[in-house]
């Protein structure tokens, strides 16, 4: 039957759902403000928050008075791994339901999520080496904003590898 997941070969269906949950992992934590935790105080990519007063205030992190270049790059990689999530979940779904025969579809989405994998935890490195006027950040404070883009990470260089090993699969 066209259109059903039956003719899917077992190995495309699994790195295309695997894919698809990385990417969502990825999208959580790349946009709330859970990367790092100190006390009432928690940041993230693109907002800090604290509590004054009993009220909690958040404040977008381009309106501070200084800008940390390590965030920033921790900011364009995590922009340019969620492109390349998008572009990967395309791709594996495109493979599964419209281009089926497309063989090179296996390779191009396979390097698509190693590479949306491969920024997102380069991304959260450069985050996590980040020292702020020369005072590191307390490994312990990390929060789930940042495991989620881990987790979003090396799911995506999992399934690039599901990927290859499929087209070598199906290949053969």
């Amino acid at each position: 039957m066209p259109g059903t997941i039956s003719g899917i070969p077992p190995m495309v269906l699994g790195g295309g759902i695997i894919s698809a949950v990385s990417f969502v992992f990825h999208m959580i934590g790349f946009s709330t403000t859970y990367w790092y935790k100190d006390g009432d105080a928690h940041t993230g990519l693109w907002k800090s928050c604290g509590k004054l007063q009993g009220a909690e205030i958040c404040f977008d992190i381009k309106d501070a008075p200084v800008h940390y270049n390590q965030l920033i790059a921790a900011q364009v990689l995590e922009c340019l791994a969620l492109v390349a999530f998008v572009a990967a979940v395309s791709c594996a779904f495109l493979k599964m339901f419209v281009l089926k025969e497309q063989g090179m579809l296996f390779v191009v989405t396979g390097l698509l999520n190693w590479l949306a994998g491969g920024l997102a935890l380069v991304g959260v490195i450069v985050f996590a080496t980040m020292s702020i006027n020369g005072i590191k950040l307390d490994n312990s404070k990390y929060h789930y904003s940042f495991g989620l883009c881990i987790v979003g990470g090396i799911g995506g260089v999992f399934s690039g590898l599901v990927f290859f090993l499929a087209w070598r699969w199906v290949r053969n």
